[in-house]
């Protein structure tokens, strides 16, 4: 199968995503032994995101980001933007500068922040760098009450081993291929034209257990990326 060619290459994406989860962790005063022992991943788990040199699953950046009180978008935004969203929180402006408080005070009303509401294909903003899955944002940013993301999951890709949660509730589409949502306990193969509506609380995952690209909308209220 042909690699996706809007897709940067993963040592990039994942030097990026390392280096600010380092200058995030630096910024609360946590050493690495300390954020393993919140986060429950290893000490040698998180040393080796920082340097680039694995891909962490959504469910591991969930964790880390948790414990460090910030959304997961932060660490995939441009890094124009969110030098812009640290000066901004430093200024003491009602910019959304990388504190989940702040972040999830935004969800009355779409706010564009003087972007346009047309996003083309070209533009999308990818906010997951796992291996074989690819996450386009398809609103201009994730300032409101909802966040429309479109996937592309490899075969035999996924969100990562284990089950994760985070506040709201999702549904998506599956537009081609099958998509394996495990929610808690239950198990279901969703197929083209298969929707799914849960609560995002529930423990759940999602992987792609055919021989084919699955691709899927996906709707998350409130945004946590």
């Amino acid at each position: 199968m042909m690699e996706n060619p809007d897709t940067p290459p993963p040592d990039k994406v994942n030097l990026a995503l390392g280096t600010r989860i380092r200058a995030q962790r630096i910024k609360h005063n946590m050493k690495i032994s300390k954020l393993a022992d919140i986060t429950g991943l290893t000490s040698s788990t998180i040393s080796q995101v920082e340097r680039a040199l694995i891909s962490p699953s959504i469910a591991t950046l969930k964790k880390l980001c948790d414990a460090m009180h910030i959304p997961i978008s932060y660490l995939f935004e441009d890094a124009d933007a969110a030098d812009q969203e640290e000066a901004a929180e430093r200024n003491g402006s009602s910019g959304a500068g990388p504190d989940l408080a702040a972040h999830l005070k935004m969800y009355a009303s779409f706010n564009l922040m003087g972007l346009s509401p047309v996003v083309h294909k070209e533009e999308r903003k990818i906010l997951s760098p796992n291996p074989g899955v690819r996450f386009y944002l398809l609103n201009p940013n994730l300032a409101g009450p909802t966040e429309l993301i479109y996937n592309e999951y490899d075969p035999g890709a996924g969100t990562g081993p284990g089950l994760y949660t985070h506040p709201g509730a999702e549904c998506g589409l599956i537009l081609s291929g099958e998509l394996v949502v495990q929610i808690k306990d239950d198990i279901y193969t969703l197929k083209e034209g298969d929707s799914i509506t849960f609560n995002s609380s529930d423990p759940h995952s999602k992987n792609n257990l055919s021989d084919v690209m699955c691709t899927c909308i996906w709707a998350n209220t409130p945004p946590w990326f």
